[in-house]
C-alpha cells in the first residue's frame, strides 16, 4: 500500500477578485482610523499628508503604502522644535503596523495557498488595538480587555 504524498484535497479560497475586495476593506478602514490617529497626535507642519480618497483598487492601495512608507521616513528622521518625540514614536508604531497590514494583505491576494487570510485579520486587529490604545491611553485594548 502506498502512502500519499501530495494534498489529498485542495482547500477552496475565494476568486481573486473576491480576496483583493476583503483585503481593500481592511486597508480602507484602517487608512480611515490611521487618519484619525494622526489627527489626534497633532503632528507638526512638517508632517507627509495622508491620503484622504477611499482605497477602492490596486493604485489606491498602492498610494496608501507610499504615503506609509513616507510616515515611517518622517517619524525616523525628522527632528523640530514642534516635534513631541512620544506623538512621533507612537505615530511610527502605528505605521509600521500598517504597512504590516498592507504587505499581509498583498500577500493573501497574491498567493492565498501559503499566505491565509487570517494573517491580515490578525494584522489589523492588532493595528486597531493600538491605534486604539494610542487614542485613548487604556492599555486594556493592548490586552484585548475592550468592553
Amino acid at each position: 500500500m502506498s502512502v500519499p504524498t501530495g494534498p489529498t484535497a485542495v482547500l477552496p479560497t475565494l476568486p481573486s477578485d473576491r480576496r483583493a475586495r476583503h483585503v481593500l476593506h481592511l486597508l480602507d478602514a484602517a487608512r480611515r482610523r490611521m487618519a484619525h490617529v494622526l489627527t489626534f497626535l497633532h503632528l507638526c507642519e512638517h508632517a507627509p499628508t495622508w491620503p484622504t480618497t477611499p482605497t477602492q483598487d490596486a493604485a489606491a492601495a498602492m498610494e496608501l503604502r507610499t504615503a506609509t512608507v513616507a510616515l515611517i521616513k518622517y517619524a525616523r528622521r525628522h527632528r523640530c522644535d514642534a516635534c513631541n518625540p512620544g506623538r512621533m514614536r507612537a505615530a511610527l508604531r502605528l505605521a509600521a503596523l500598517l504597512l504590516d497590514l498592507w504587505q499581509n494583505s498583498k500577500h493573501h491576494v497574491q498567493r492565498p495557498d501559503v499566505y491565509p487570510v487570517t494573517l491580515a485579520h490578525r494584522a489589523e486587529r492588532l493595528f486597531g488595538d493600538t491605534a486604539g490604545w494610542v487614542t485613548t491611553g487604556d492599555h486594556r485594548r493592548l490586552l484585548g480587555q475592550t468592553d
